[in-house]
């Protein structure tokens, strides 16, 4: 079934995405510098904030694709999930995977470049979305 409301408007989707997504990477680099690393192990499985994200991601994406009545939970859960993703891949790729790894300067300035860059693509969107209207 189709959502019968009109679309929402492109500045409230820009932000529904961008301003929940930069509140997770913030709050997570400042509660890991603040209250250090803490590992959660679920079944004795090291859980990174990686697989929480592509768990909220995954769900949002889907909901969006059909046009779904729940478009603004599903677009904050898009910024949400991409927060906890784009923070993690850098500590996964550029360093040692070791609890300093992750409070390195290197991981600390990659999650930053890759958000920033997320921002970027999503305000590329955001005007293209405006010229076409």
């Amino acid at each position: 079934m189709t959502d019968p409301r009109p679309p929402l408007p492109a500045k409230q989707i820009l932000l529904l995405i961008v301003v929940p997504m930069l509140a997770t990477v913030f709050s997570l680099r400042l509660y890991l510098h603040l209250v250090h690393v803490r590992h959660i192990y679920p079944g004795g499985y090291l859980l990174h904030h990686l697989f929480i994200g592509v768990v909220i991601l995954i769900p949002a994406a889907f909901l969006l694709a059909f046009g779904t009545r729940y478009r603004v939970l599903a677009r904050l859960a898009l910024g949400v999930g991409t927060g906890l993703i784009l923070d993690e891949v850098v500590y996964l790729v550029a360093t040692d995977g070791s609890d300093a790894g992750y409070m390195s300067r290197t991981s600390l300035l990659g999650s930053m470049v890759l958000t920033s860059l997320a921002v970027i693509f999503l305000l590329i969107l955001y005007v293209r979305h405006r010229k076409e209207m």
